[in-house]
């Protein structure tokens, strides 16, 4: 039996979008981005760094890829997903691809046994768009009023956008 954690991969977009992903205990960063890939049907070859962050997602110390700057020595390499996700409340900000900036909240779900020690997805919820969602956006509950080209102000939430179809 092979010691796992089932860790959620949540896309940032309007739409429900989530992977649970199985992974060994001692794999690294690195083998959990690659995971995160696969699940989305991602490129693995794009740059990404995850950052930790706190309890209301904030983005904090990054952890990248590869270290490109002398000063600091690690990256996804040198973190397992059991040091740094191992309990409940435990979470992490993936983003992929810089220039795209998809961007996924990693939590932790619970602790595993599985017979095998090959990483898998366990549950898949919602497809992933075709194009990178807005990385501003702020989940539900957001701002969702929009501008016109001459400055105005529009909020779809307004009653006089719901039609009664009845």
């Amino acid at each position: 039996m092979t010691n796992k954690i089932i860790l959620r991969a949540i896309l940032n977009c309007k739409d429900h979008v989530f992977r649970d992903i199985s992974i060994a205990e001692s794999e690294n960063l690195e083998e959990l981005h690659a995971q995160i890939c696969r699940a989305y049907n991602l490129e693995i070859g794009q740059m990404a760094s995850f950052y930790q962050t706190n309890k209301e997602w904030v983005q904090l110390d990054e952890i990248p890829l590869m270290s490109m700057d002398q000063t600091r020595s690690k990256s996804m390499n040198d973190y397992s997903c059991l040091e740094m996700l191992n309990k409940h409340g435990d979470r992490l900000i993936f983003i992929y691809d810089f220039l795209e900036m998809w961007t996924f909240m990693i939590e932790f779900i619970k602790h595993a046994k599985e017979s095998t020690s090959k990483s898998r997805v366990v549950l898949k919820y919602g497809e992933r768009p075709l194009e990178a969602p807005d990385p501003e956006f702020e989940g539900e509950g957001g701002d969702f009023s929009e501008k016109s080209e001459e400055g105005e102000n529009y909020n779809f939430d307004n009653d006089e956008f719901h039609n009664d179809l009845a």
